[in-house]
């Protein structure tokens, strides 16, 4: 992408930036604008994610989830510390594979 150099200034009323803020599509209206008078796509592109990450997140999930059930029911503390070095684990086994 080309770094943007030039800027423009220009002035509203309070009624109209507020307008402005409403109809904005984007997080910032600087890029909204752009879009909109510039006929600009997004040039984001949409990557694949693999199914194995998908599912070994869906496992930290399920096991982060386990973890506040059992905080919420227990009163030893070493159950869920157990589970958090079992976390930790699989994400550096997932950073062993290049993920």
């Amino acid at each position: 992408m080309k770094k943007r150099t030039k800027k423009i200034e220009i002035m509203t009323t309070d009624e109209e930036y507020e307008l402005l803020l409403e109809r904005k599509t984007k997080p910032r209206l600087a890029e909204w604008m752009r879009e909109t008078c510039l006929d600009q796509k997004p040039t984001k592109r949409v990557s694949t994610v693999d199914p194995l990450l998908l599912y070994e997140l869906n496992k930290i999930g399920v096991n982060l989830n386990q973890i506040t059930k059992k905080i919420r029911h227990s009163e030893n503390n070493i159950e869920w510390l157990v589970e958090i070095i079992h976390i930790e684990q699989q994400l550096a086994s997932l950073l062993e594979n290049d993920y």
